[in-house]
């Protein structure tokens, strides 16, 4: 499974992936700001920020990019696969606690490309939007809103990290949807069966891309679909009354960096503390929830019982007491 790490290498390999998903974020952050400058009626802002979220997932996906926390919720099927059970009982506990471990270091990992790069690059934007325009990017009442939505003690970051975590989740359920649809269909043959494409670019070209949708059409739908439910779920909120809205670790760090420029680099100390703590507690919230809810997808499967539920946590427990160094980085290679 290439969204879990397990050596050296694939650690590295997962840090690149995710510096390539910060590129794109912090972009994708700089044009959010600038889509609310527009005064757009709700519905159409909506649209815009869903069509700027989907296509930017879906542009990292193309390119072999990361989207911080996105990988538990596609993990679903790993963790499904890896369990053994018998008359509701768990019984190779410590392999799954192994693959847990396993996920929360790919996504530390994964987590901290997104946002090493997301924050230097969205400021670097802002900047050079002040250096040629004489304007800053974001207005100072505007960056301080930008830090307060991002802070722990300020907004109700922390709930609205949790709906994010359910909006990943969702999405990974989305991508396996698509995934089987693609397989059981066979979409692949389908698209080569088409004439006048097979004309038009080639019969190898078409084999190509034809292999392309096959392997990649749960991820793209996923990736699309998740940018749908991020931007819509404020515009859901409105319609029902619900006063509702998203925080995403790598979008919140991204606009945590273009309020410090806003800010001329000299932000309320306090405030840029809650922020930064905020940024911190988004991203544990959005891994945990969507982790949470895909295990317990995997474990009703297989009609485990919840009271295995107590047993694997203590596992998990038990592997941080006394391998801690296991959840941040891979294990040392032994000759």
């Amino acid at each position: 499974d290439h969204y879990i790490t397990e050596s050296a290498q694939e650690y590295r390999s997962m840090a690149r992936s995710a510096m390539i998903g910060g590129l794109v974020i912090a972009g994708m952050a700089c044009l959010k700001i600038l889509l609310a400058k527009t005064d757009m009626p709700p519905l159409t802002g909506a649209l815009t920020y869903c069509l700027n979220y989907g296509l930017g997932f879906c542009l990292i996906h193309i390119l072999h990019g990361t989207v911080a926390t996105k990988q538990p919720a596609m993990t679903a099927n790993t963790i499904t696969a890896s369990i053994s059970e018998a008359g509701g009982k768990l019984r190779d506990i410590e392999a799954l606690a192994d693959l847990i471990v396993r996920t929360c270091r790919s996504q530390i990992v994964a987590i901290l490309g997104n946002v090493c790069i997301a924050v230097p690059l969205a400021a670097l934007i802002a900047l050079a939007i002040l250096g040629i325009s004489g304007e800053s990017f974001t207005s100072a009442e505007k960056s301080r809103h930008l830090l307060a939505e991002q802070s722990v003690v300020h907004s109700g970051a922390v709930f609205y990290a949790a709906i994010a975590g359910v909006c990943l989740f969702i999405s990974g359920l989305i991508s396996g949807y698509y995934d089987n649809y693609a397989a059981y269909n066979r979409i692949p043959e389908r698209i080569l069966q088409l004439g006048w494409p097979r004309r038009l670019f080639g019969e190898e070209r078409m084999r190509r891309v034809a292999a392309y949708i096959g392997n990649n059409l749960g991820a793209l739908a996923g990736n699309l679909w998740f940018g749908f439910l991020l931007g819509g779920t404020t515009l859901f909120g409105q319609l029902v009354g619900l006063p509702i809205d998203i925080r995403h670790v790598a979008f919140s760090s991204a606009f945590v960096g273009i309020a410090f420029v806003g800010l001329d680099f000299t932000p309320d100390p306090w405030l840029f503390a809650w922020a930064v703590l905020g940024v911190a507690v988004i991203g544990f919230m959005n891994l945990a929830v969507s982790f949470a809810l895909a295990l317990d997808v995997a474990l009703r499967s297989r009609q485990v019982a919840e009271s295995q539920w107590k047993i694997l946590a203590r596992a998990v427990l038990a592997h941080l007491r006394r391998r801690p160094r296991d959840f941040f980085l891979p294990p040392k290679v032994t000759d």
